[in-house]
């Protein structure tokens, strides 16, 4: 019987979901009062989800609420190797690029046999400050 070629990459496919918890520390004082932040995969560049709206007090933003991810992973067929997925993290106060505060960068791929929750610190990248986002990962 014929296979096409779809359905025999699809044992090298695997979908994951993460739990994603931020704080953001040294965030400079503006006039934006809340912040939201979207994840965006590098190879779409389209946001798949976006936090709620937290609070900034003192320099401080921490978001009560969790992000769920899926994560969708591809195998190297014979090295068993799992493919980077980069994703990127936008805090922002609105929807326009000009509310942007900064950007951070991580491979989701190096957290996808993760047993314990993960907390990572990153410096925000296009930020005028020396703010940090903080990102608690874990595998459900």
């Amino acid at each position: 019987m014929f296979r096409s070629a779809r359905w025999r990459s699809e044992k090298n496919r695997s979908s994951v979901v993460f739990k994603l918890q931020f704080h953001a520390t040294k965030v400079p004082p503006s006039g934006d009062v809340a912040l939201t932040i979207s994840l965006v995969p590098a190879d779409s560049g389209r946001p798949t989800s976006k936090s709620d709206v937290a609070a900034v007090s003192d320099g401080d933003c921490l978001w009560e609420n969790p992000v769920y991810e899926s994560v969708k992973f591809n195998r190297d067929p014979k090295s068993g190797k799992i493919h980077e997925r980069i994703y990127h993290f936008v805090l922002g106060a609105g929807l326009s690029k000009s509310g942007v505060i900064g950007e951070a960068s991580i491979d989701m791929s190096k957290y996808v046999e993760a047993e314990k929750v993960t907390t990572v610190s990153l410096p925000l990248k296009g930020s005028k400050s020396e703010a940090i986002l903080n990102i608690s990962i874990q595998r459900m």
